[in-house]
């Protein structure tokens, strides 16, 4: 059976397969690959999908609908045929067709496939598409970001030489931005944005609204008939212009001729809102990737309404570079997904390629708000744009006396209140009857590449309390399969064995070492801890190349010292920490872990410290003095070794929460998390 790959998009979808060797677009019954994503009901003859569909937008809008993808994973419904329906059944009668024609063209069943989905999708709306494709009878290996699949027709269409690009993804109602980093035949998602409500259906609106108020229209007041036919004008003219030219305008409208001139100046000064959110978006991503616009190679343009001029002009000014524009922009992500699909079929030719992606939202647990708010807050366990797998672990305290049970309540998403946030699920466990901030629970999130979060939570008598939330249903195989893939994933490369015996060695050279030449292989040490410690496959690739050399050189001279050992071959390399921060940049996901050098973790907060120094907000950690912490509290933790995904294990109290506040666990009310362990020395 063939597997193939799908473009789901707001305005067309595509699909695609790898076969004999090479890529196919697979065509519809007209022998066009792009198949509109509309529905259509007709009385007495059911209902119409793709092209039939479309056609019938103009001139019975009431009974036909597009661009429904926007509002996936809401509850948003459409009236077709007397009943309504969700934008995920209606996503389903395309997909349905999709399966359909690839099965006519390739002479075999289809169940299988890989589909595309914008970068910024949160769970419920990747749910909402696997389901779509399950009520289609497909079932779907993985969802990958529609950048990600654009930037693997990228590595095919330039090649394997080493660039850093950014992905721009327009298409009819969403803006995918995605910052790649491509390497041998790696292709490395470093960060994403997006906007699921930004595409080129906003540029006709705004056309639209212009052609209405240059004839004196209230766009309110007008027939549906009349609005479906502006807008149809609408588009068209955005897809004749081109500078120098111009699209002339013209239209009867309830008995009156309706003209407009649009030039691409125009075009370009109505559009400017939107740009302004593009700027926006620009800017998120290149903070987020922790990078510039002088490191960008390329700038790839995909998506439909990339094609426009005017959006090509506003890249340019805004970057100070020509984007690059692929053959066939609207096609590219689907080429994307049945490279992908190929690569699941081990394709000879493109087996070897590997795609990794990140978390585009944040994933935490509801904490108690300690303002004194009735809301609770977002207390984030993996950041948005950690690289995955990702893994992280904290501990939580009791806030009440002799308090039985907690309750964690798990969200997505970037707001400070929870409620502002995407619910997932929630787990209870009971705790120790003890007085409050004594009984405690360690909570461990790990996220796969496939969107699958297992959540864990044990109590201090060993108990333990599990929760697998998958935007799919789950046969019990399936479960059991992907509970003995996390656990693997749960082991980051600073505590995989072969990394571990290499530190070792490098261990054993610094304890039979003094002076000088001890403190070149600590920095070594050091330099190469930060190094996996990354959560990043390319720079973790990169500290394993040069820990490997420099312990060939090592053991090459074991018997010599400093003079011949550092004689300029490798001491510019461990100096030269471009490509690992120094200031203790995240693991996966998270702080840096067993520091020797007391480098600052994220937001400069040192671990293990040895001299006091203060952490975010004057905080200190492993205090000597008995001086307080945040709000004259005293935190005196127990150690402050990093697990996976960098955050603190084994914590006697809980870590502040977002803005620096701490954040406690649920005291036994529903959603309600529990205050961390306050300490009785204050200053």
């Amino acid at each position: 059976m063939a597997v193939i790959g799908i473009d789901l998009g707001t305005t067309n979808s595509l699909a695609a397969c790898w076969k004999d060797g090479k890529l196919e677009l697979i065509p519809n019954e007209g022998k066009d690959v792009l198949f509109p994503s509309a529905v259509g009901y007709v009385e007495g003859e059911g209902f119409l999908v793709g092209a039939a569909a479309k056609e019938r937008l103009l001139t019975h809008p009431e009974d036909t609908v597009a661009s429904f993808k926007c509002f996936m994973g809401t509850a948003k419904e459409y009236r077709l045929g007397g009943r309504m329906y969700t934008p995920m059944e209606l996503s389903a009668m395309v997909l349905e067709r999709l399966k359909r024609n690839a099965e006519r063209v390739l002479q075999e069943e289809i169940e299988e496939a890989i589909v595309t989905v914008p970068a910024y999708f949160n769970d419920r709306q990747r749910s909402d598409t696997k389901k779509a494709a399950q009520v289609a009878g497909l079932k779907v290996e993985r969802l990958i970001n529609e950048p990600s699949a654009a930037a693997l027709a990228y590595r095919m269409a330039v090649g394997q030489e080493d660039r850093t690009l950014i992905v721009f993804d327009f298409g009819g109602g969403t803006l995918d931005l995605s910052y790649v980093e491509c390497f041998d035949n790696v292709i490395e998602i470093v960060a994403v944005a997006g906007d699921n409500h930004l595409g080129g259906d906003d540029i006709d609106r705004a056309i639209q609204s212009y052609f209405c108020r240059e004839n004196g229209l209230a766009e309110a007041e007008l027939a549906p008939e009349d609005r479906a036919r502006i807008r149809h004008l609408a588009e068209q003219a955005k897809c004749a212009i081109s500078a120098p030219g111009q699209a002339d305008m013209e239209l009867i409208v309830g008995g009156k001729v309706c003209r407009a001139q649009l030039t691409e100046d125009i075009l370009f000064e109505l559009c400017m809102p939107l740009f302004g959110k593009m700027k926006e978006l620009f800017l998120h991503l290149l903070e987020d990737a922790d990078s510039r616009v002088s490191q960008i190679d390329d700038l790839v343009m995909v998506g439909g309404s990339s094609r426009l001029g005017v959006v090509r002009r506003f890249l340019s000014e805004l970057l100070g570079k020509e984007p690059v524009v692929l053959d066939e922009t609207d096609r590219v992500v689907a080429l994307g997904a049945g490279i992908y699909a190929g690569i699941r079929r081990r394709g000879e030719e493109i087996r070897d390629m590997l795609l990794t992606d990140v978390c585009p939202f944040t994933l935490g647990i509801g904490v108690r708000n300690r303002s004194g708010q009735d809301k609770n807050v977002l207390s984030p366990m993996i950041e948005r744009n950690s690289t995955l797998p990702a893994s992280c672990k904290n501990r939580f305290v009791t806030t009440s006396d002799y308090q039985s049970e907690i309750l964690v309540k798990i969200y997505q998403g970037e707001e400070y209140y929870v409620d502002d946030n995407v619910y997932l699920g929630e787990v209870a466990i009971e705790v120790a009857l003890k007085p409050a901030g004594q009984a405690w629970v360690d909570v461990r999130f790990t996220y796969d590449i496939n969107g699958i979060l297992h959540v864990s939570v044990e109590n201090e008598m060993g108990e333990r309390r599990q929760i697998l939330l998958a935007n799919q249903t789950l046969s019990a195989e399936e479960l059991e399969r992907y509970t003995k893939e996390l656990e693997k994933i749960m082991l980051p490369p600073i505590e995989q064995p072969k990394n571990r015996e290499m530190l070792d060695r490098f261990l054993e050279y610094f304890e039979n070492s003094t002076g000088e030449r001890r403190e070149q292989i600590g920095a070594m040490i050091g330099h190469i801890t930060r190094g996996l410690c990354s959560g990043r496959k390319k720079t973790v690739r990169s500290a394993q190349e040069i820990a490997g050399s420099w312990l060939a050189i090592l053991e090459e001279n074991q018997d010599t010292r400093e003079k011949r050992l550092f004689d300029g071959k490798a001491s510019y390399d461990w100096e030269d920490e471009e490509d690992y921060p120094v200031d203790g940049d995240a693991g996966q996901g998270g702080e840096e872990e067993n520091r020797a050098d007391g480098d600052a973790g994220p937001g400069g907060e040192e671990e293990n410290r040895a001299d006091g120094d203060a952490g975010p907000g004057g905080e200190e950690e492993n205090r000597a003095d008995g001086d307080a912490g945040q709000g004259g509290e005293e935190e005196n933790r127990a150690d402050g070794d990093a697990g996976p995904g960098g955050e603190e294990e084994n914590r006697v109290d809980g870590d502040a929460g977002p803005g620096g506040e701490e954040d406690y666990p649920a005291d036994g009310d529903a959603g309600r998390f529990c205050e961390e362990e306050e300490h009785d020395d204050e200053e």
